[in-house]
């Protein structure tokens, strides 16, 4: 969500495109959701638009991974996983005989953790080796996990598995998903503006009624969702560690995942209390977008949600700052995949006065006519796909990162002093209007073609809403017009100081092997590990897909958003691989089917 769309502008027409730029850059200036707030404090943003009979809809939560309690990472994202198992009312067939069941899970869990903690001293005192391990449990503890299974099976007859989901898709809605970031959880769907009030009924029930139905059998999933993006990734442990080394006390550096040793730890009651406190209405933002009446929705909303008291207990206030940097500091790993370079600065929060200059820098240096491309990629042949520069204010704090991927015949510090220089070029050296010009071009078309969609409008109301305010969808555009070359160099001077930089340098494993396909290598260069194996994840699901229909709407679904205009450049190259993916899976399941008959 952080990331800046960019579109690529044909230079000879750079002057006519700002002037049309400029007049709908001031067209959409307009957008301007009304806002409602109830009594229990739930604030709603609504954006009327009539085009459609369809409205995007979201409950976006003001709690993400830096809301993690210690000793219990991965939690807020562990209960993005349980709001989707149901409540009290929706994913049962009979409530009050689940939750005895429930409840008797609950009390031999407390015996079980008890027993946990004391196969832990065992491992640290050198009696065991892995407290997961099966064959080094206690006998007490492995009697009790025979009957808690007994008790899970025991539930099954119960629970009505993707209700919720089913409820949704059979009213005709689609795109059913939630997000967890390190600063947001939001829950979304698209549907018909007809069943309006179902998305009301649902919501306002997942928000007070939400239960932790089959959490040990889901909290095993989570651990498998870890086990699959980040440890089973390539560069993904080292990834969390350059995170965990970047930040040095901020809670950003602990994975939204979670630790490992701590996701086993979260009990059921551990996410009970979470969800009294984060999951209130007066820590939530209702958005949507689309085709509605905003007064019939202010009275659904009244009638839905009004009932659900605020949260007794107020979220505690993020307080801890990251310090000043007083040294460099490095990461050297190794992986099975290509050598790359990732540097890293600190910087600001989203509203920041040079949030601006920053997000300018970054369109300096990025893309095809940025300056990293000319030099590592035309000049120097020394990078392989785009290198790319994002500037990531975030609601508490901020980085400027550089990342490339290393061509063969050139290491990762070569490619290191080649980005140096051409930073130091830009701290005293001379930056063009008609560089200026360009990035602001750039920005304000995309920032126009994103207003464009409900989806895409809903998910900036509600983030920006939740990080610093929903206006500043509107001021970013305005503020990157006042940025000047004056101002991207003193970005450099105030913050790109080389004794305070975060390197990670990841070569190629010894006697491995480096990503088969250097297309995919290089569209994946600038995505974390976390996305780099839920891509591949795809690709491979992709490969392996027998229902030519679920493919068919895959690519009209991809080659929407690819025409949408609010597709992220660094993440063009990976759609069009997926799209590419999709498109030959479909013609080899057509030619059999023809072959076949």
């Amino acid at each position: 969500m952080t990331s800046r769309w960019k579109v690529t502008v044909l230079a000879a027409t750079a002057g006519l495109l700002f002037a049309s730029v400029s007049r709908l850059a001031a067209a959409e200036k307009g957008v301007k959701p009304r806002v409602e707030k109830l009594d229990n404090g739930l604030e709603m943003l609504l954006v009327e638009r009539h085009e459609q009979p369809i409205v995007a809809g979201c409950l976006a939560y003001d709690v993400g991974s830096v809301n993690d309690p210690r000793g219990l990472s991965g939690i807020a994202h562990m209960f993005e996983h349980m709001l989707f198992k149901g409540s009290t009312i929706i994913g049962t067939t009979d409530y009050q005989a689940e939750k005895k069941l429930i409840d008797e899970q609950e009390q031999l869990r407390v015996k079980m953790n008890l027993e946990m903690d004391k196969m832990r001293v065992m491992k640290r005192h050198g009696k065991i080796t892995d407290v997961l391990d099966p064959a080094q449990w206690t006998p007490e503890y492995t009697a009790m996990k025979k009957t808690f299974d007994e008790l899970v099976v025991s539930e099954r007859p119960f629970v009505k598995n993707n209700e919720l989901f089913n409820l949704y898709t059979t009213n005709g809605g689609a795109g059913l998903n939630a997000g967890t970031s390190e600063d947001f959880t939001i829950y979304f769907v698209q549907l018909p503006s007809n069943k309006l009030e179902l998305f009301f009924w649902l919501e306002s029930d997942r928000m007070a009624n939400g239960i932790m139905r089959e959490f040990y059998v889901e909290r095993d999933n989570v651990r498998e969702e870890r086990r699959l993006r980040t440890e089973s990734t390539p560069t993904g442990k080292l990834d969390e560690a350059f995170e965990a080394l970047f930040w040095q006390s901020h809670p950003y550096g602990v994975p939204v995942l979670g630790w490992a040793s701590e996701v086993e730890s979260i009990t059921s009651q551990d996410v009970r209390d979470f969800y009294k406190v984060y999951y209130a209405p007066n820590n939530a933002k209702l958005v949507l977008v689309g085709d509605f009446d905003s007064n019939k929705v202010v009275e659904l909303a009244k009638q839905y949600f009004g009932r659900i008291p605020r949260g007794a207990a107020p979220p505690a206030p993020i307080i801890t700052e990251e310090p000043k940097p007083i040294s460099e500091r490095r990461l050297i790993g190794e992986a099975d995949t290509n050598p790359s370079l990732s540097i890293r600065y600190n910087t600001v929060a989203m509203g920041h006065t040079d949030e601006a200059a920053l997000d300018v820098l970054a369109q300096l240096l990025s893309g095809k006519t940025g300056r990293l491309y000319k030099r590592l990629v035309t000049k120097e042949e020394a990078a392989m796909g785009q290198p790319f520069a994002s500037n990531g204010s975030r609601k508490y704090a901020g980085y400027f990162e550089i990342n490339v991927t290393v061509k063969e015949g050139k290491t990762p510090e070569q490619v290191e002093q080649m980005v140096l220089e051409e930073i130091d070029k830009l701290r005293e050296g001379e930056i063009t209007d008609y560089e200026i010009q360009k990035v602001k071009n750039q920005v304000l078309a995309a920032s126009v073609q994103r207003l464009r969609s409900n989806t895409g409008l809903m998910f900036q109301l509600a983030i920006y809403d939740l990080w610093y305010d929903w206006s500043y969808m509107n001021e970013a555009p305005e503020r990157m017009l006042q940025v000047t070359a004056d101002d991207v160099r003193r970005m450099v001077k105030t913050y790109f100081d080389p004794k305070t930089r975060t390197v990670a340098i990841y070569r190629t494993k010894a006697g491995g092997t480096k990503d088969e396909d250097p297309e995919l290598a290089a569209a994946l260069a600038s995505m974390t590990a976390e996305e780099q194996g839920a891509i591949k994840m795809q690709l491979s699901k992709i490969k392996e897909s027998t229902d030519l229909e679920k493919l068919r709407t895959g690519i009209q679904q991809m080659e929407q958003v690819m025409a949408s205009g609010q597709l992220p450049e660094e993440k063009k190259g990976v759609v069009n691989l997926m799209l590419k993916a999709i498109k030959s899976r479909v013609a080899e399941l057509e030619t059999t089917k023809k072959e076949s008959k």
